[in-house]
């Protein structure tokens, strides 16, 4: 071997340096709040869902995923029809919302299992049809999708529109501005329970879980929703989405 291909040898790892690493494609994300699957953070929403995201989905669709601050779900169904937004986690579908065309990817891989509560002294102690929640004022979020179970016209809503709309329904409940408060999963209401300290009475509706998904904007590139198909496919297999919520839970 002579002195020239020993020096171009030698300059292979230097010129292998030079080259800089491609950054991976980012990606805008939107979520609302719904606890313990996503809380606000000091620099943005935080808790399982978006480590699950960032730690499993991310990589596999070889992305960044750049959260936005949570936000109200009217809000992130319009950022996501502008295509402001590429991309949330979970969002019910609807035909409301197929109609503006946000793309529903894939099967569910998340449910919710949607429960009402009330103080423990109310005098319902179980749901079994839609009659039994006549009369009763049920505080919900705007824009948020609800089980056909709940849209009967007999059953009285009072929306809010507050990103915290957990606390704010809860804080109403305990004033007696509403007699129950509906949470599309129950985990929900029991984790801000045990935080505020409010005694409350959960009562399952008697209806299957609510199947959340993956949506895109309509502006989202057909390669893209590809990518999150393989990848949620690796990422969901074997329990580990639940392994994350289930750690966040024990934490608090």
């Amino acid at each position: 071997m002579n002195a020239r291909q020993l020096l171009a040898i030698a300059a292979m790892p230097l010129a292998a340096q030079a080259e800089p690493a491609t950054a991976p494609e980012t990606v805008r994300v939107g979520v609302f709040l719904v606890a313990p699957y996503v809380i606000a953070g000091s620099s943005g929403p935080q808790d399982a869902l978006v480590k699950f995201f960032d730690q499993e989905i991310a990589p596999r669709m070889g992305v960044r995923f750049e959260w936005e601050q949570p936000m109200t779900v009217a809000r992130l169904e319009r950022s996501l029809i502008s295509g402001r937004l590429m991309f949330t986690p979970i969002l019910a579908k609807t035909a409301t919302r197929e109609r503006a065309q946000i793309r529903f990817a894939g099967e569910s891989q998340v449910h919710f299992t949607p429960a009402i509560a009330v103080l423990p002294t109310h005098p319902l102690n179980a749901i079994r049809t839609p009659a039994d929640l006549s009369g009763i004022t049920i505080g919900w979020v705007q824009a948020s999708a609800l089980p056909p179970f709940m849209q009967e016209p007999h059953i009285r809503f009072d929306l809010v529109g507050a990103i915290d709309w957990e606390r704010t329904n809860l804080d109403k409940l305990k004033l007696g501005r509403i007699g129950g408060a509906y949470f599309s999963d129950r985990q929900t209401a029991r984790y801000f329970a045990a935080r505020t300290g409010i005694q409350l009475k959960l009562l399952d509706l008697p209806v299957a879980g609510v199947p959340l998904y993956a949506a895109f904007s309509p502006a989202a590139p057909q390669e893209l929703v590809e990518r999150y198909l393989r990848a949620a496919g690796e990422a969901f297999a074997g329990g580990r989405f639940a392994a994350y919520v289930n750690q966040e839970v024990e934490k608090h």
